[in-house]
């Protein structure tokens, strides 16, 4: 599982629609910041692939300035035991 944090920058007259467009994409949730314009949202998918297409098409959206990438942390679920075997993302890559 892919977990990320982002902060879509958006034109303050346009937060609020910008913030109901994110809302619409599965995996997408919005948590705050559209008042400012700079919206708080994490992202969450299985698919290395798709979570990038995911955080791309933010920019596509009328009224976004730019997006931002704070935070990714991955985690892996071993289908024999179920345990979770994590990788961290930032700046580098930790196993346990």
């Amino acid at each position: 599982m892919n977990i990320c944090s982002v902060i879509v920058h958006a034109k303050p007259e346009r937060a609020a629609k910008v913030q109901s467009t994110i809302e619409e994409i599965e995996g997408a949730e919005v948590h705050g910041g559209a008042d400012q314009g700079k919206l708080i949202v994490t992202v969450e998918n299985e698919d290395d692939s798709v979570m990038a297409d995911t955080i791309t098409s933010f920019t596509r959206i009328e009224g976004v300035i730019n997006t931002s990438m704070i935070y990714h942390h991955y985690e892996e679920l071993k289908a024999e035991t179920g345990a979770v075997e994590w990788v961290w993302i930032e700046g580098r890559v930790l196993r346990p």
